[in-house]
């Protein structure tokens, strides 16, 4: 009897071992088929909630940018509506030809001769280029450039040449002056003709 109640302990211990062993396949087999995909897909879940947000966020960040760029841009057509330079008609050419002569008359200077070119035809504008070839002393040439952009902002200067010997008279001084008046767009139309 001995020898089977020495046996006992070491049965009990190896059933116990066999059934640690059994409860941890069972543990391992439950945590692969149900705790670990259950944990993947919460991971997952976060990762696309993190990924959203962020996603919401940058909308969010663009449709501001937008707005701010709408209102930016509506503030610009407003200041460009009120301060915007009326283009006329390039055929008024020689209305603007005897205003731009008697706007140098009123400078003391000395029209000689006033050449236009060809007009060159635009989506936005026309170009016309204007020559001004006369007489003057140096300093009504300076009154004349400080006062043409403000009263005829439709034009530029292209260039400029002045001449003169100081020795001579004051006013013995002579000019050509190379001017671009932008008027307003004559059309696809008007330009074939």
């Amino acid at each position: 009897m001995a020898s089977a109640s020495g046996s006992g302990p070491t049965n009990v211990r190896g059933i116990d071992a066999a059934g640690v062993g059994v409860f941890l396949l069972v543990s391992l087999v439950g945590y692969m088929t149900l705790v670990s995909p259950l944990l993947q897909q919460r991971s997952a879940g976060t990762e696309r909630r993190r990924e959203t947000a962020a996603r919401q966020q940058k909308l969010q960040d663009l449709e501001t940018a937008r707005t701010t760029v709408e209102d930016r841009l509506a503030a610009a057509r407003q200041h460009l509506a009120t301060s915007a330079v009326q283009l006329e008609s390039a055929a008024r050419i020689n209305k603007r030809v005897a205003a731009v002569t008697e706007f140098f008359s009123r400078c003391r200077l000395h029209v000689d001769d006033v050449q236009t070119g060809r007009v060159s035809g635009g989506t936005q504008y026309d170009l016309v280029p204007l020559t001004i070839i006369g007489r003057g002393a140096y300093h009504q040439c300076g009154e004349l450039l400080h006062g043409l952009c403000a009263q005829y902002p439709d034009m530029s200067v292209m260039r400029l040449e002045l001449s003169g010997n100081p020795r001579e008279q004051a006013d013995a001084g002579k000019f050509r002056l190379d001017l671009f008046w932008y008027a307003a767009p004559s059309g696809p139309a008007a330009r074939g003709a």
